[in-house]
């Protein structure tokens, strides 16, 4: 199974498909979270965080922080980082668009997939013509 991004043909040594996107180990021991396009990505990552909310509320409270927490339920701008929110779902919904804050453990980069083997491409199950590539990959490590 081989891979094209960045004008360079990688081997997948590996494909996991566990958690929220597959996961692909490529032969130099890089590991790269790859979405279907941009939008299922921010989808998914949106996901991550609305299921930790509900499994595992303290661990989300410490994550984002008591204090954001509360001016959330007051109406009130809060937010871990950079942008603030009104509420816990626009918080999620920033998600959507912004995936590779999620995916991309790495680098923060999205990077646009110019060429996926045929072998890989029925691997992942994606949908889209294989002739028009819109799969997106991310850095984990």
């Amino acid at each position: 199974m081989k891979i094209k991004f960045e004008g360079k043909i990688h081997k997948v040594k590996e494909v996991q498909n566990y958690g929220y996107l597959p996961m692909l180990e490529l032969e130099d021991g890089t590991e790269w979270y790859i979405a279907e396009n941009r939008e299922q990505a921010g989808i998914k990552a949106r996901e991550y965080w609305e299921e930790l909310v509900q499994a595992d509320p303290a661990e989300f409270a410490y994550v984002v922080g008591e204090k954001t927490l509360i001016a959330w339920a007051l109406g009130q701008f809060a937010g871990p980082g950079n942008t603030q929110v009104k509420s816990l779902d626009d918080w999620l919904d920033l998600w959507l668009n912004t995936p590779e804050e999620h995916f991309a453990g790495y680098d923060g980069q999205e990077i646009d997939i110019e060429i996926l083997s045929r072998n890989l491409y029925e691997e992942l199950g994606f949908s889209f013509d294989p002739a028009d590539c819109t799969a997106v990959i991310y850095r984990w490590n």
